[in-house]
């Protein structure tokens, strides 16, 4: 599965999604553009290497549509009716998988969380919003099983590592470029 996290204007972002066996997925604009590391490749990134199947990511790769993502219009479909078919159809898949998703769905949430919050504290470590956010995050971390905590500690220096090889890669983007990625490997495509 391909992964497009596209800079789509000096402060926006969109993502498109390219499955083998499931239609293409677009969400334009996609909430949570930050200049460093916006939010889904955040999810990306933590999913991938946390090895999450039911996230965002993973729900996606199964065929979902994690909720947010549509059906790109632009789909070789024949016409209007067969594209509202498949809509449905990839909305039904979609609401199935993320009532399945379970705990992992939301250790995906807290773990997209909690790394963004450490790792941005390198990056702004004074900021009043920073602060706020160290404080919510220990009280998140504190929510965890100890082995759920433990497996975030083993992940950490991998997804940081990730963090500062795409940031720079994103940060080097010009609106209209994308950042092309493959899922689960979180491996850069050509």
């Amino acid at each position: 599965m391909k992964v497009h996290f596209i800079r789509s204007g000096e402060r926006r972002y969109s993502v498109r999604v390219e499955r083998a066996d499931a239609p293409t997925l677009v969400m334009d604009p996609a909430p949570g553009f930050d200049r460093d590391l916006p939010h889904d490749l955040v999810h990306f990134v933590v999913e991938g290497v946390l090895g999450l199947k039911a996230g965002v990511f993973g729900q996606i790769a199964a065929g979902g549509d994690a909720g947010g993502f549509r059906v790109d219009a632009a789909e070789g479909v024949r016409d209007a009716k067969d594209h509202r078919r498949t809509v449905r159809k990839q909305a039904a898949k979609g609401q199935r998988l993320v009532k399945a998703q379970g705990r992992e769905g939301e250790l995906s949430e807290l773990a997209a969380f909690l790394f963004d919050i450490e790792w941005r504290r390198r990056l702004r470590p004074d900021s009043a919003a920073q602060q706020a956010a160290l404080g919510e995050a220990g009280r998140v971390r504190r929510s965890l099983s100890s082995d759920e905590r433990a497996r975030f500690d083993a992940a950490a220096p991998r997804v940081f590592e990730v963090f500062d090889a795409l940031s720079a890669a994103w940060r080097a983007l010009r609106v209209g470029e994308a950042l092309v990625l493959e899922w689960p490997t979180l491996e850069r495509s050509r």
